[in-house]
This record gives structure tokens, C-alpha cells and sequence, in this order.
């Protein structure tokens, strides 16, 4: 059975400019919120602009639950981290636990927010999702591993000066 991977809009704009969305829907079974949907229209290729058609490759989710997003929300501002609507439907849907499913991301303030609500055991960088799917070639900077585990301490960092200990 293949893993569960919920994706962000910027991780599949990448990977179509890259070439490796279909290397990863074979690897893995992907989900996108409505959100990310909307926001995943286009990527660039060769400096022309091409729409992205993602078609039966991905499941996409419909029933995030308004109160685990208003808490992504909530959180956000206490950490003071501006995300936007894609990932925090994406995280919150995390957040309700419904299926063993990991975040794949390279926004470092999604990241951050992931480690500050302690989340960060449900997401993965995309340099790890794809050496996982047997894909080892050069990718950006954000997508490595190393700066994900980066965004992962400061945002471990942030839960400790702002979380409000009960």
C-alpha cells in the first residue's frame, strides 16, 4: 500500500517545474485540500507559463473542520507566522488525525507552525518524500532536508518564548 502524502501548492508547482509530479503519484497515493487546488494553477517551464492538470493523480480533501482551522489560525498569531490559506487548511486537516497521512511542504513559516503545534512528526520535506520515491537528483535550496530540520528548531524555538504554558 503507498504512503499518504498531503501536498502544498508550492511542493506541486515545483514538482511539475521540476518534472517529478509523476515520479511521486506513483510513489505515493496524494492529497491536496480545496485551497491548495486553488492556488496550484500554474508553473513555470522554460520560461513559459503552463497550467497544471493534476486530474485523477490526486484526492482532494473537502472536509476540513472549521474549528481545527481556526485553531491553525489561532496559533499562527500567537507565533506570529503569516500562512496562507492552502497550508492552513492543510495543517489543520493534520490536526483532525483522521488518516496516517504526512505534510509535505517547504514554506518555512508552515514549517515553523508545524513544529510549534508540536505537528512536526506529521510533515516531511520534499527532498525525504522524494529520496523515498527513489529520486536523487539536485533540488532548490528550500526543499532539502536540512533546511526543513532548520525550520523545524525555530519553530520549536517560537513554542518555547511564546506558548502559553498550562
Amino acid at each position: 500500500m503507498k504512503k499518504l502524502l498531503l501536498l502544498d501548492a508550492d511542493v506541486i508547482i515545483d514538482l511539475h517545474s521540476l518534472g517529478l509530479f509523476e515520479k511521486m503519484s506513483k510513489s505515493y497515493s496524494l492529497y491536496v485540500t480545496q485551497e491548495v487546488l486553488a492556488e496550484a494553477k500554474f508553473y513555470k517551464r522554460r520560461n513559459q507559463k503552463k497550467p497544471i492538470i493534476m486530474g485523477k493523480k490526486v484526492t482532494a480533501i473537502e472536509d476540513v473542520k472549521v474549528e481545527h482551522l481556526a485553531t491553525v489560525q489561532k496559533e499562527a498569531r500567537e507565533a506570529w507566522l503569516a500562512i496562507d490559506p492552502g497550508e492552513s487548511t492543510s495543517i489543520a486537516y493534520i490536526l483532525q488525525g483522521e488518516k496516517d497521512i504526512a505534510l509535505c511542504l517547504c514554506d518555512k513559516a508552515a514549517i515553523k507552525l508545524m513544529a510549534y503545534m508540536n505537528l512536526e512528526q506529521n510533515s516531511i520535506s520534499l527532498e525525504k518524500a522524494l529520496k523515498n520515491a527513489g529520486h536523487h537528483k539536485k533540488l532548490y535550496p528550500r526543499h532539502l532536508e536540512s533546511a526543513f530540520q532548520n525550520s523545524i528548531k525555530q519553530g520549536k524555538v517560537l513554542r518555547i518564548q511564546y506558548k502559553i504554558l498550562t
